[in-house]
This record gives structure tokens, sequence and C-alpha cells, in this order.
């Protein structure tokens, strides 16, 4: 099944970001706490983490809720999203240590290894240039830095729920790691879901 590609939303109107924080907020927590046991299975404790991809802040709550000794940036483009993001965190008491940034995961406003760990969830699929969007995550990631990454995966259930089939599959996937300049790391597949981590 041939790759389709939707313009990205901008998610710019406040009754939109409402909606899609309704929609995904059980989702965004539930996959936080996968996340949040992988990285403790790798022993991190504190540090910088970055969330690209922050939408309205459920996962990257989870994180920072977990690791009280960590600080946790979270970036996206949309304003409204991020606004919402920023009164999320103030209600759990986190907005001391979960900051949200305007910002493209194609040209990331950081400076070289300055995070420890990085987290992306469904975010690959949504750019323009994924590549680029790798060869970003591995230059602000820290030498010793972990990195897990993980997005939707093209297959034929894309004839049942169209937003897959704007998904990579696993050869395409292997393919935009092979031309990145990402370190080696694990890959990882389900029916849903493709997966690369160095945790």
């Amino acid at each position: 099944m041939k790759r389709i590609t939707i313009p990205r939303k901008s998610t710019d109107d406040l009754k939109e970001t409402k909606s899609y924080k309704v929609l995904n907020a059980r989702r965004g927590q539930r996959l936080g706490k996968i996340f949040v046991n992988l990285l403790r299975q790798a022993g991190f404790k504190k540090g910088r983490v970055l969330d690209l991809g922050t939408r309205s802040a459920e996962f990257p709550i989870q994180l920072a809720l977990a690791f009280p000794e960590a600080e946790v940036v979270g970036l996206d483009l949309p304003e409204p999203l991020l606004d919402t993001a920023r009164l999320s965190a103030e209600k759990v008491g986190v907005s001391d240590r979960l900051y949200f940034k305007n910002g493209d995961a194609q040209s990331l406003p950081f400076y070289t290894n300055s995070f420890n760990v990085v987290v992306s969830l469904n975010m690959l699929h949504t750019v323009d240039d994924p590549v680029a969007m790798l060869d970003e995550i591995e230059r602000v990631l820290s030498p010793t830095g972990i990195l897990i990454l993980s997005d939707i995966k093209r297959s034929w259930l894309g004839l049942i729920i169209p937003v897959l089939r704007t998904a990579y599959t696993m050869a395409e996937f292997k393919e935009l790691l092979q031309r990145s300049k990402l370190r080696p790391g694990k890959l990882s597949e389900s029916i849903f879901w493709l997966g690369f981590s160095t945790a």
C-alpha cells in the first residue's frame, strides 16, 4: 500500500485544541507510563529530557511527575496547544520543571549535546524531512544519552484506519535511519507501531 501524505495540521484554533486534548488525554497518559518504565529500566533518574511533538502535554507531564529531579522540555509548533500544555503543567504542579517551546523538530532551537534523553511519539511521519529530524535528535542528544522514538506503522490496516496510510513501513523506517546520522540502536515493531531506542 502506497504511503500518502497529509499536510501538518496547525491546530491554531482554540476549540480544535480543546477537542484534541480531550481525545488524546488518556492515550497520552497511557503511553507516557510505558515510556517512563523504559527510562527507569535504562537507569535514568535525572537530567534534561526533550519531548518532540509535545501536543497538549499529557505525555511530558507523566515524565515530569515520574522524575522529580529531571527538567523536561516539550517542543511543538501550534501556540494554542503549548498554551494548553502550560496550563496543564501548572495544574499538576510541575511547571517549575516542565517547559514548553515553539519550534520545528527539523531544526531544533537547542544547543548540541544539551539533552540526556530525547523522546518522540508519533512525530516522525508528520514532518516534511524525517532524516533532518533524526539528524537534529542526534545533534542535541548527549553522547551517552537515551533516545526512545515510536511512530505508527503503515500496513494493510490502512484500508480500515486511514491515518495508518500516512506512516512508514518497517523497511522505509530502516532506510530513514540508515540515511540519518543517528547512533546505533534497537528496532522494534508491532502490528500498529514502529520503535527505535538506544535504551
